[in-house]
């Protein structure tokens, strides 16, 4: 805080919270803490909100997981089926991947200043 930062991130590679649980009520700067709480789930948004110095929380793979664990599901019923017949209609269509990716943004950006 001193040299100027914005927010501290504090971790711990502990299965419980108690590490990070005792440098929050010890802290007493006035930056905001990031958690990024992987190790240890049993900590919910409403007990972090509750400590008052949280400003930030950071999942840093969840999305990952689910999205390696949703690819394995499917390939294993595209293999059990012999195709994917049985799984298109329940995925996502490439325009909605295209989307996500601000295909709509780039392309207005294209013709304001590519000429």
């Amino acid at each position: 805080e001193a040299a100027g930062a914005d927010a501290i991130l504090i971790h711990s590679k502990q299965t419980t919270p108690d590490e990070v649980l005792a440098f929050i009520a010890a802290w007493s700067g006035r930056v905001p803490l990031v958690l990024v709480p992987t190790a240890y789930p049993q900590l919910r948004e409403a007990d972090i909100q509750a400590l008052g110095k949280v400003g930030l929380v950071i999942y840093g793979n969840h999305a990952i997981r689910a999205a390696v664990g949703a690819m394995r599901e499917v390939f294993a019923r595209i293999r059990n089926d012999g195709g994917i017949h049985g799984v298109d209609a329940g995925l996502p269509t490439v325009r909605d991947i295209i989307g996500l990716q601000g295909d709509a943004d780039m392309r207005e950006l294209e013709r304001r200043f590519l000429r």
